[in-house]
């Protein structure tokens, strides 16, 4: 809804294995902020990854983005315990930073089925299980936080998309705070 979409690389080419990974996830968070802010748009930037420690050349840049190029930051919180699917509250990052919405999975009825990543560095909630997604080859369903924070993107967008004077501040005081406690 008068949006535009972008997709940003993260990866390199000349890593190895069958998922190349997140390589250079923070220089695409930076290049979607500014690509928002130089071309007179405001950038909502999903990021469906995570994991690691609390860098705090990471937070410089989740700051720079959100306080200097006005980008919501919208981040998967994880998918339960580092060790397996299951409750976790350990930190993830991004989702962790000051700056960023982080946003849990839920199931089918609004229903938290422990085993999403929770606790005091997240700041809501939205569908992550049997959600429909593009594939090489057509669509599938997909479960997990990855899932979840795009469609939390969205409604951010339509926010926006409603009150364009708003600033990211405002617009995300707006959905955390009409967010179902």
């Amino acid at each position: 809804y008068n949006s535009k979409i972008i997709s940003v690389k993260v990866s390199r080419e000349n890593q190895t294995g069958e998922e190349p990974g997140i390589s250079d996830g923070f220089a695409g968070i930076t290049y979607a902020a500014k690509a928002g802010y130089y071309s007179g748009l405001f950038t909502i930037i999903n990021n469906s990854w995570g994991g690691g420690g609390y860098s705090l050349y990471e937070q410089a840049v989740v700051n720079e983005c959100h306080n200097d190029y006005n980008a919501i930051i919208v981040c998967a919180a994880g998918n339960g315990s580092t060790s397996g699917w299951g409750e976790s509250d350990e930190a993830h990052y991004p989702s962790g930073y000051d700056n960023v919405v982080s946003v849990c999975a839920l199931g089918n009825n609004n229903q938290w089925n422990h085993w999403a990543t929770y606790g005091t560095t997240v700041d809501l909630a939205s569908p992550g299980e049997n959600i429909r997604s593009t594939t090489n080859n057509g669509y599938a369903s997909w479960d997990g936080s990855s899932m979840a924070s795009p469609v939390a993107g969205s409604v951010f967008g339509l926010v926006k998309a409603y009150n364009p004077e708003w600033n990211n501040e405002m617009v995300e005081m707006m959905v955390l705070s009409a967010a179902d406690p």
